[in-house]
């Protein structure tokens, strides 16, 4: 569902990866799906700027720099203010061994890189409780 009030936290998404190209993408796809997208290069920024805004949703890469994606994850399960903001999490690694991690460390759901544009939006749907409309259609 999306909201109309400025500031609402229903449609936000963070995206958290190093990879610029990445976060482009995923910016890309989210926002065509009617999401309004920020984005934070490592699991400190991310934790960072989580201190300011609400999401909706966490779409969290596993490997960063600084903090990888399945500390950032347990971080966000320990406070109390967001710990219950649903996470996606990404990666290339084997899904035999990253999927089991990502549910341990607290994600809601995995995909496996490239994330695929129907796959992403689906999920981040899924996830946030929306039937957001694409920004083209009527």
């Amino acid at each position: 569902m999306i909201h109309d009030k400025p500031g609402d936290p229903t449609e936000a998404i963070l995206v958290v990866d190093d990879s610029a190209t990445v976060r482009r993408q995923h910016r890309a796809i989210l926002s065509e799906a009617g999401f309004t997208v920020h984005e934070a290069a490592n699991g400190y920024e991310a934790l960072e700027l989580m201190l300011t805004e609400r999401f909706a949703l966490l779409v969290v890469d596993v490997h960063m720099p600084e903090m990888d994606g399945y500390s950032f994850v347990a971080a966000v399960r320990r406070e109390a203010a967001q710990s219950t903001v649903p996470i996606l999490m990404i990666s290339s690694d084997e899904v035999a061994t990253a999927l089991p991690l990502a549910y341990t460390n607290g994600a809601n759901a995995f995909l496996h890189k490239p994330a695929e544009r129907g796959q992403l939006t689906m999920i981040a749907r899924l996830l946030v409780g929306s039937a957001a409309p694409s920004r083209g259609a009527s």
